[in-house]
């Protein structure tokens, strides 16, 4: 055989080899891309940290702040050492204002520039940690009351089937079927509504995650209530915050900045001067600022804390409300079927029982987001988005 026919053989039967194994790769592509993302909260963290780019910009942060540390110390070697050489003629700069000036504000710059880098990792980690465990929260609380939805459509459909059958029994009137069609309607529409407000919060939290938005998820974790292990007091709040949010450190810095720019040119200007005059206001300026930054953070914890105890305070009698509601039902249900009351009187209890549903799964999302928010409140604010969030961590 030719040895140009014997190559092309071998090239066909390699093509015919490879194209069932390239088949094979693309459809376990496909179902890997198909596959359900299990997630629970713990993962979520991870994944949003694998993905985030916040954490390597705020690092980042902290080399340039390191750097610009770097820089100032060896330009003060480097003076120290013109100052000797010029001792040696005679001259000497020791002393000099400018010569302290420069030495000192320099010095204090790059202290509170590399304080708040380092701080502005922690916080830009934690910052994002808040982000999506809020935001997993969210999506659990959409589709437990998607679940709820699902549930009330559910009982709507067993009453209009009691209805009908009721109506062909000749036990009721043909109002009774409609009333009860109008109310799985009504039910139907709130799950329509429930299943869009799920959607969203998955989008939302995907968006969070890095994950592409066609990517089925499933959350594991559910919501939990645990009163007791959340053991400290809204003093202790305060404290931590005072001494470890982002935003009170930057305006201390910024105090002591212009108060030893104060400090300095006051030695060497008279109070009458208008240097003076400005260096004293912008300390004055910056001095109000602090106090403002720090009573604003210890009204956001405040304000929380309150959210936290009244979420506490009321699932405790959403729980009782909700035993009641499931009974009102149950003898609702029995009273219709014995032809004791109207469908609307059997709704009217569903109704009730539905909005108990509602607001203690509600009361259970608002604790468990309350809580989050005090564990971060203490180093960043958790009162508007989490965009100013991140500005906030990269100062």
């Amino acid at each position: 055989m030719p040895r140009t026919l014997m190559s092309k053989l071998l090239a066909a039967l390699l093509i015919l080899t490879l194209i069932p194994a390239s088949f094979a790769f693309s459809q376990e592509d496909k179902k890997s891309e198909n596959e359900v993302l299990k997630l629970s909260l713990e993962d979520a963290v991870k994944l949003a940290e694998k993905n985030n780019q916040q954490v390597k910009l705020s690092e980042l942060g902290l080399e340039k702040a390191k750097l610009g540390r770097q820089q100032y110390r060896y330009q003060d070697r480097k003076a120290k050492e013109q100052e000797e050489e010029l001792k040696e003629l005679g001259i000497s700069l020791e002393g000099t204002f400018e010569y302290d000036y420069n030495t000192k504000m320099a010095d204090k710059r790059t202290e509170v520039a590399v304080k708040l880098a380092e701080a502005g990792i922690d916080v830009t980690v934690k910052g994002i940690r808040f982000g999506v465990e809020a935001a997993y929260y969210g999506a659990l609380s959409a589709r437990d009351n998607r679940l709820l939805a699902e549930a009330a459509a559910q009982r709507q459909q067993d009453l209009l089937r009691i209805a009908e059958a009721k109506y062909k029994a000749g036990m009721v009137a043909k109002t009774e079927v409609l009333d009860a069609q109008v109310q799985l309607a009504k039910a139907e529409a709130n799950l329509l509504n429930a299943k869009s407000q799920e959607e969203k919060a998955y989008i939302n939290l995907k968006k969070l995650l890095g994950l592409p938005q066609d990517k089925p998820i499933e959350l594991t974790d559910s919501f939990d209530y645990k009163p007791a292990d959340f053991e400290v007091t809204l003093e202790e709040l305060l404290k931590e915050a005072q001494k470890n949010r982002i935003d009170i450190m930057s305006a201390q810095g910024s105090y002591e900045i212009a108060k030893l720019d104060f400090d300095l040119s006051s030695k060497v200007y008279p109070s009458n001067t208008f240097i003076y005059k400005e260096k004293e206001h912008a300390m004055e300026e910056a001095r109000i600022k602090l106090e403002d930054t720090k009573a604003a953070v210890e009204a956001e914890v405040r304000q929380i804390w309150l959210d936290f105890e009244e979420a506490k305070a009321n699932i405790p009698v959403l729980d009782k409300a909700l035993e009641m509601a499931e009974e009102s039902l149950r003898l609702a249900k029995l009273s219709y079927e014995a032809g004791l009351v109207r469908s609307v009187d059997v709704a009217a209890a569903e109704e009730g029982l539905k909005q108990v549903q509602l607001q203690r799964a509600g009361a259970i999302y608002n604790y468990n987001l309350a809580r989050l928010k005090l564990e971060n409140v203490v180093r960043f604010s958790v009162s508007g988005s989490m965009a100013s969030s991140a500005e906030t961590s990269s100062m």
